[in-house]
């Protein structure tokens, strides 16, 4: 199969993707996310001007484009919460027992924004001394499949302290929360790390009833085997001394203080995990899990399941570095909402090519060239090759600041 011809399978294959989420029709709001998802993937930016230039033969029509897409984004009388289902439904279709989804939030800063709608101050960790910048947080969950490695997201919810009925960020998490556990049916392993460790996001994941491991601070105040309260820290401690090893990691049974004990399948107690090692910046892990120790799985697995959490960084750097999410220009926060939607969606399909379609995907990673480069970022020399098979035999001319 020659260059051209991938370029013509995989377009087939993105149109009947986005027939199943009701966005190949030829007229309203669903025909322009459709436009703004085959952007994305096509060209690796949220811009409607490069989304536009898919299909926009002159300067007039490219305009006019652009317009009706960005209307369609700001509609406020259009609701999208069923679309927005449909694109969720479809991203955990594939989420088993055991699947492995790590959980965090993330900036979108808009250094350079005065007149954003609902716009407050963020904390942008990608950038030295860590700034207050205008923006927006989003929430975001992820799937990670080791074994064929597919990263695809499955949510991303934006939110801000000045949009209304806004009470907390606690409430807007455990909103979050509910909603993947409604979607997947409870099933996975959630992985967090410091950011979730609060009594709000505790109560809220004991009351779904789903299995997740969570990083605990050392100050955790925790109930440890005698009944007395202590810090998580020394209780990692206490169970490094007499805890046995299992799996170069120790386990000691703790409950949340300030928190009833609630049963999981019959199970009420918590577990900290503890690996018997530190890293080599004298940093360790303390984790708190529920749901997973003694219920065929081990330490061992815990500590091993908490480390791939770091593949939602890895999912952050893909939204940023390859498909710019951060460079949105509308100043609608429903706008905002309906493009996240529909890079979830873009995910969603190189997670279908990774998944059902293997041997084209490699087809048009072949056609990345990286300078003998190493390339961590799960899906990225694929979503290059589409990038790079659209520019070469589409009808993609030159982007503008993508």
């Amino acid at each position: 199969m020659d260059a051209g011809k991938v370029y013509q399978k995989t377009s087939a294959l993105l149109e009947e993707y986005l027939e199943d989420l009701g966005m190949a029709v030829p007229a309203g709001p669903l025909r322009a996310m459709g436009e703004l998802t085959r952007g994305i993937v096509r060209t690796g930016s949220v811009q409607l001007t490069n989304a536009a230039r898919l299909f926009a033969d002159t300067p007039a029509h490219l305009a006019h484009a652009v317009k009706r897409i960005s209307e369609h984004l700001l509609d406020d009388g259009w609701s999208h919460q069923s679309w927005a289902a449909a694109v969720l439904a479809e991203q955990v279709r594939h989420i088993e027992a055991d699947s492995l989804i790590p959980i965090d939030a993330t900036e979108l800063a808009k250094p350079y924004a005065k007149h954003m709608q609902y716009q407050c101050i963020i904390r942008d960790a990608s950038r030295p001394g860590d700034p207050l910048l205008p923006g927006y947080w989003c929430w975001g969950a992820y799937q990670w499949q080791a074994e064929q490695d597919i990263l695809a997201p499955l949510m991303l919810r934006p939110y801000s302290t000045r949009q209304p009925h806004f009470l907390s960020e606690n409430d807007q998490w455990r909103r979050y929360l509910r909603a993947l556990c409604q979607a997947t049916g409870g099933k996975g392993i959630w992985l967090h790390d410091r950011g979730a460790d609060r009594p709000e996001i505790f109560s809220e994941l004991l009351d779904l009833k789903v299995r997740w491991i969570v990083r605990v601070r050392e100050d955790r105040p925790l109930i440890g085997p005698n009944g007395s309260t202590g810090p998580a820290g020394v209780w990692a401690d206490w169970a490094l001394l007499h805890q046995p090893e299992r799996g170069h990691a120790v386990t000691c049974p703790v409950r949340l203080a300030g928190l009833p004990a609630r049963p999981f399948r019959g199970q009420e107690q918590l577990w900290l995990v503890v690996p018997t090692y530190r890293f080599a910046n004298g940093d360790r892990w303390v984790l708190l899990t529920c749901g997973l120790i003694d219920q065929r799985v081990g330490p061992r697995q815990v500590r091993h399941d908490y480390a791939l959490r770091w593949r939602a960084e890895d999912g952050k750097r893909f939204l940023g570095q390859l498909w710019h999410v951060e460079r949105f220009l509308t100043r609608s926060f429903v706008a905002l909402e309906r493009m996240l939607h529909c890079a979830v969606a873009a995910g969603g399909f190189l997670a279908m090519l990774q998944r059902d379609w293997p041997e084209l995907a490699q087809l048009l990673q072949a056609e990345v060239v990286y300078w003998n480069k190493p390339v961590k970022v799960p899906g990225y020399r694929l979503a290059r090759g589409i990038i790079g098979a659209a520019m070469q035999h589409g009808p993609l001319p030159v982007l503008v600041n993508a």
